[in-house]
């Protein structure tokens, strides 16, 4: 008994601050929303944490759905109803295998109500299995030259900041090579700096620079592309380059802030028809004390958003939201599309929303 009174303690003392912070109206309350692995091997497999919740409310809660923004991480739950004043868990497993270094993966909770939302957020250092030259860099790109990632990514630039990623190659072959590169796509103020030669099982760097000027429309997902080339031969697939362009936001924590929870995140149309275009609803909520301002809205190609860029949504409202996909006209098929959100939530400015519909 003496226990179970100081876990609940704890965990009221974690409401407030956490109620503070997230500013929702959960009966989810959880002991943490983070965990953090620290540093794990990939050879050491599947690593987990159970987070514990208590139902503050007097009505029972049941979850009904768990979203996690990587297929690495899987999350096993209960879905029966957890009565007001008892505990639930999840446990949240992470599969480090293929990655390496600092990763982040989130999962959402929602119950089968709608009526409340959790986040949790789990992080590692993956150190990798080690490997040999030749393994270590699998992608060919051009003659004996490869590298070990054909996507670079720069994650968050904020407005007027210059940001600078590596993209390490390696010459797996017996003799020295000429290097060069080509730019495609190059629109978003981003420089390359590539060595002119690489020597036989050498590792060179070539340097990405991204300069985002300050300006209203200087917002979104950023792409461009490189083609390596080696002594005249041009790469057989390019290295994707992106980043996330976003304001820049006051390091003031008492400064009102609007907070954007969107549900669902992930549509499924089901089976549907081929080759027509099918619609959803969605909602979007600020659940913060400032607009939310939609500084970019980006459907890819064939998805649509009844959006655009520049609408706010005021504090403490909601908007219903139509999305639609075009089925393809294949059958047996499954089609796959997303839409970006850039807003000016400090917390998440970077939103996906992704759509799914097979064909009969």
């Amino acid at each position: 008994m003496k226990v179970k009174t100081l876990l609940t303690t704890i965990i009221a003392l974690t409401f407030c601050t956490v109620q503070a912070q997230e500013e929702l109206n959960s009966a989810m309350v959880f002991e943490t929303y983070e965990w953090d692995f620290g540093q794990i091997n990939e050879a050491d497999g599947v690593v987990q944490h159970t987070f514990r919740f208590m139902n503050i409310s007097n009505n029972p809660i049941q979850i009904d759905n768990v979203a996690t923004s990587c297929g690495c991480t899987t999350v096993l739950y209960s879905t029966q109803p957890v009565a007001g004043g008892d505990y639930g868990e999840l446990t949240v497993a992470f599969d480090p295998s293929r990655t390496d270094g600092r990763v982040l993966r989130e999962v959402e909770i929602f119950t089968k109500d709608r009526r409340n939302y959790a986040s949790l957020m789990i992080t590692a250092d993956v150190t990798p299995i080690p490997m040999g030259l030749e393994q270590i860099y699998p992608h060919l790109l051009a003659g004996t030259v490869k590298t070990n990632s054909k996507n670079c990514t720069f994650g968050y630039i904020t407005q007027g900041e210059s940001v600078t990623r590596v993209i390490r190659v390696a010459n797996v072959g017996d003799k020295a090579s000429k290097l060069s590169v080509i730019t495609t796509g190059n629109r978003y103020g981003m420089s390359v700096e590539c060595p002119e030669s690489i020597g036989p099982q050498e590792v060179v760097s070539i340097r990405v620079t991204y300069d985002i000027p300050k300006g209203k429309n200087h917002f979104g997902m950023a792409r461009d592309t490189i083609w390596v080339v080696a002594d005249g031969a041009k790469s057989q697939v390019p290295i994707a380059v992106n980043a996330i362009r976003i304001e820049k936001f006051s390091t003031d924590q008492n400064k009102p802030k609007p907070v954007i929870r969107i549900e669902p995140t992930y549509v499924d149309f089901g089976e549907k028809a081929p080759g027509k275009i099918y619609k959803k609803k969605i909602i979007i909520d600020n659940t913060g004390n400032a607009d939310l301002i939609f500084r970019n809205v980006e459907p890819m190609e064939g998805t649509a958003i009844s959006i655009e860029s520049g609408q706010v949504i005021k504090a403490g409202k909601s908007l219903i939201v139509t999305v639609a996909v075009t089925n393809s006209r294949e059958p047996h098929t499954t089609t796959m599309g997303s839409i970006n959100l850039t807003t000016n939530d400090p917390t998440r400015p970077f939103r996906e929303l992704r759509l799914q519909v097979d064909t009969k």
